[in-house]
């Protein structure tokens, strides 16, 4: 709980902070619990608009942050930025003998009680939405589970950095400037983020495949056509999603929860596909796996065949997933695309058939829609052959 004095008639905001300078400005540095802040912050972050320095919100990211709050016990969320009028803020120092040296640094912050004391959040608007929708939900449930959650957030606080600015343009420049982060790498984010049950399998695969085992980039996020290795480990993360839910459709927070307490099954579920079905559906792939294939081989191959292009392997796993939805042997599947053509330059076969290739047979097409139609294609065409054995 964040140790505020009682505000007065003068000020709205009293707590303790470390001041200090950032680009020519004075800047003031505290913290507040959850419960103060949805009071010092009462309005509600508009959908669809753009606001003073924010950009438009995106409901979508909000409700994320908001089940994330909602679902971890072990949150963490990054510090709001705003910014407000010089005149509005007075800072007190504490004296040497609180807190030693440097005491000009550290004291109290008050924010005055009259119109210049508006704070303008110009990062963290996502966040502040997150804050209200959960604490919202959370009171009005009456649920004891639900209760205890709704008191561990309103017992935990959020940092606040004050910017001693209150023109909206140099603060809209303030939000670009402090948005120029390096965005988390695909491969990055499969192999640090636990919360995820397909990251999960995906390393598990990766470290204990035999079919995978060596094969699996862990420091890119797409291999090269000269690259000895098959898939980046987030291609894996996206070809195990699609065998538990199919091909460009979404998981949900359920099914995320049901595989986290049953990693065993999903880790089964994805060496069977791995390690079975691929070397039962294509000699290439049992080729590698035996050792008969050397990883050098793999570059020339894909010059020859698009049997280790990632698209494909997406089409095998979308083309798994509904044929044993239905319970069906998928065996049967992957003696069909055995023995179908999947060479370059080919006009017919069985990418050419499903219309995932360009008309001279050189070039995958990618889109969503032509990976659906390949799939429902190529499922097709097995039952048939199937029907007919």
């Amino acid at each position: 709980m964040t140790l505020m004095r009682p505000s007065t008639n003068q000020y709205s905001l009293q707590a303790p902070a470390h001041r200090f300078q950032q680009g020519g400005r004075d800047v003031y540095y505290f913290s507040l619990d959850l419960g103060t802040l949805d009071g010092l912050l009462p309005q509600r972050v508009e959908d669809n608009v753009v606001r003073e320095a924010n950009r438009r919100l995106t409901p979508s990211h909000a409700k994320n942050i908001q089940n994330y709050l909602e679902d971890e016990s072990d949150w963490l969320l990054g510090a709001l930025m705003l910014g407000i009028a010089p005149e509005a803020v007075d800072f007190v120092p504490y004296s040497s003998e609180d807190v030693g040296a440097f005491p000009e640094n550290f004291g109290e912050l008050r924010v005055k009680t009259n119109r210049l004391n508006t704070m303008r959040i110009f990062d963290g608007q996502h966040r502040r939405r997150a804050i209200q929708d959960v604490l919202a939900d959370l009171y009005q449930s009456s649920d004891s589970q639900r209760s205890e959650k709704l008191r561990e957030l309103l017992n935990s606080s959020l940092t606040i950095v004050l910017y001693a600015e209150r023109d909206i343009r140099t603060l809209s420049q303030m939000f670009v400037d402090a948005s120029k982060t390096k965005r988390i790498e695909p491969h990055t984010v499969t192999r640090f983020d636990r919360r995820d049950s397909f990251n999960r399998a995906a390393v598990w695969i990766a470290e204990n495949s035999r079919m995978f085992r060596g094969r699996v980039d862990m420091e890119r996020s797409s291999v090269g056509r000269t690259s000895e290795y098959l898939l980046s480990v987030n291609n894996l993360t996206s070809l195990f999603k699609t065998l538990e839910v199919g091909f460009g459709r979404r998981v949900s927070r359920d099914v995320n929860r049901r595989n986290i307490l049953a990693l065993g099954d999903l880790y089964e579920r994805c060496r069977v596909w791995s390690d079975e079905f691929l070397p039962a559906a294509r000699e290439e792939y049992e080729g590698l796996m035996s050792g008969d294939i050397a990883h050098s081989e793999i570059p020339r191959t894909r010059t020859r065949s698009f049997v280790f292009n990632a698209t494909v392997m997406q089409i095998f796993a979308g083309c798994y997933f509904v044929w044993t939805r239905e319970s069906a042997d998928w065996r049967d599947l992957a003696n069909f695309i055995r023995a179908a053509s999947l060479k370059h330059g080919s006009e017919q076969g069985l990418l050419a058939d499903a219309g995932i290739v360009n008309p001279n047979g050189q070039k995958l097409y990618s889109r969503r829609q032509e990976i659906a139609g390949a799939v429902s294609h190529i499922v097709s065409a097995a039952r048939d052959t199937a029907a007919q054995a």
